[in-house]
């Protein structure tokens, strides 16, 4: 592997990532429509030839498919349509040429961030591992570089698809794609697998997300979250159907993959799904009714596109006693461990009394029914007590050391309060979701972590 390359991918990631928020909630899935019915849209968006592997640009300015439509270099091709503004109309699909581009399929376009695009060919170049292979080039300026074959741990003497880039919580690149490579999930089996690879090493299956039935053409959320993939497993509505999985955390196992519904699924074929860097577009390619006809008169594979909404973060507020969606003006005096709180709904101030002289504050929403619990960290012997606001019940907590910055917050996005600590740079998480350890490391020794309670 080129380790200047993957040094520069992991920064430019790097510098795409930070704004990300782990545990991100969205609303269901809009119908499906057709792209060119979108307003502005260039009727040459689709045409009667198979376009698919439909997938946007991290910036949200460029839109990469494979098409066999004319004007290519032979077989399949990759085709970029461009706009102006993340809010502007799609104009109409350019051949990207060489070197991309050759007279073999060109196909399954994976751009990440830093003007890098993985795809995948069957040219049969020098390293090449047989079948098709997942090649990466990046783009300097104008021009795009000579693309480099990922090589032979990852790519296999069968065919691979749909590279799909992102940068786990520790740093780490990761790669998902598909595969018919031999002994994969089902022995003696010739369906296709997702696997992946960590910072370019070779090629694992993919755990929680394999069958015996094909699973293919994987795309992750760009905080690795959430997967789509389509897949020929039961439950589907005709051919391969867009399936789903979604984690808490990017060290944790996929949660049971779930069908989508119709009108997203069809009696048709729906195929490499892939989501915005925002997570609220799904492009899709499908030959549903609706699509072009082709030369036989058949539905051809058109892109269609629905949305969803980003839902307001679970609250966070530290101080809503009264569960209004407003903070209280509130107190805690460690002198004698009372909570003095001025109701925002109504006026009305109470005095709680819970805790003892020298224990540390750390409000929260612990058990995840909208209103803020007393709460207190006892230096003493590193225990957290908390009384549940939903049914007063008291629960006593080890958790940390007295030196700890004491830091919760709701890491794992299921609407409850994380007991967890800040340790030098390190940060110590009970997930309230599973019950699980996790452990963080990012920032200093002197840092100060923004959901800090002291």
């Amino acid at each position: 592997m080129n380790r200047i390359f993957q040094t520069f991918l992991v920064a430019a990631v790097v510098a795409f990532a930070l704004p990300a928020a782990f545990g991100q909630r969205f609303s269901a899935w809009s119908d499906p429509v057709n792209m060119e019915s979108i307003p502005g849209t260039s009727t040459e968006f689709n045409t009667p030839f198979g376009d698919g592997c439909p997938i946007q640009a991290p910036d949200g300015l460029s839109f990469y498919i494979a098409s066999n439509r004319t004007g290519g270099m032979g077989g399949q091709d990759i085709w970029v349509s461009t706009r102006a503004a993340t809010d502007a109309p799609w104009g109409p699909f350019v051949n990207v040429g060489a070197p991309i581009n050759s007279s073999s399929d060109d196909f399954c376009p994976s751009p990440a961030p830093g003007n890098i695009l993985f795809f995948v060919s069957s040219r049969p170049a020098p390293g090449a591992c047989g079948g098709a292979d997942i090649y990466r080039t990046r783009r300097s300026g104008t021009t795009w570089e000579e693309p480099q074959n990922l090589g032979c741990e990852i790519n296999s003497p069968g065919t691979e698809w749909s590279p799909s880039y992102f940068q786990d919580e520790n740093g780490h690149g990761v790669l998902y794609f598909a595969s018919n490579r031999p002994d994969g999930h089902t022995p003696g089996g010739t369906d296709l697998d997702i696997y992946y690879t960590v910072d370019f090493g070779p090629a694992q299956l993919a755990p929680g997300v394999n069958t015996e039935f094909d699973d293919a053409r994987p795309n992750v959320r760009h905080d690795g979250l959430e997967i789509v993939f389509d897949s020929t497993r039961p439950g589907t509505l005709g051919g391969p159907d867009i399936w789903t999985a979604k984690r808490g955390s990017t060290s944790s196992d996929w949660e049971a993959p779930v069908h989508l519904p119709a009108p997203i699924n069809s009696a048709g074929s729906e195929t490499r799904a892939s989501l915005s860097w925002d997570g609220k577009t799904m492009v899709v390619g499908s030959n549903r009714p609706g699509s072009e006809v082709d030369g036989n008169g058949n539905p051809s594979g058109d892109v269609w596109v629905m949305t969803r909404d980003r839902l307001p973060d679970p609250k966070t507020t530290t101080a809503d006693f009264d569960g209004d969606g407003i903070s209280d003006v509130s107190v805690f005096r460690p002198t004698d461990g009372t909570w003095h709180v001025l109701q925002s709904s109504d006026g009305q101030y109470s005095v709680q009394y819970f805790g003892l002289s020298n224990d540390k504050a750390v409000p929260g929403d612990y058990d995840g029914d909208g209103k803020t619990d007393y709460a207190v960290f006892r230096p003493s012997n590193s225990y957290w007590y908390i009384r549940y606001s939903s049914d007063s019940s008291f629960h006593a907590v080890p958790w940390g050391l007295a030196s700890d910055v004491l830091a919760p917050a709701d890491y794992d996005g299921d609407g409850k309060t994380d007991i967890a600590v800040y340790r030098g740079g390190t940060w110590f998480i009970l997930r309230s979701s599973d019950g699980n350890v996790d452990y963080r490391y990012f920032g200093t020794g002197s840092d100060i972590p923004v959901p800090s309670a002291q």
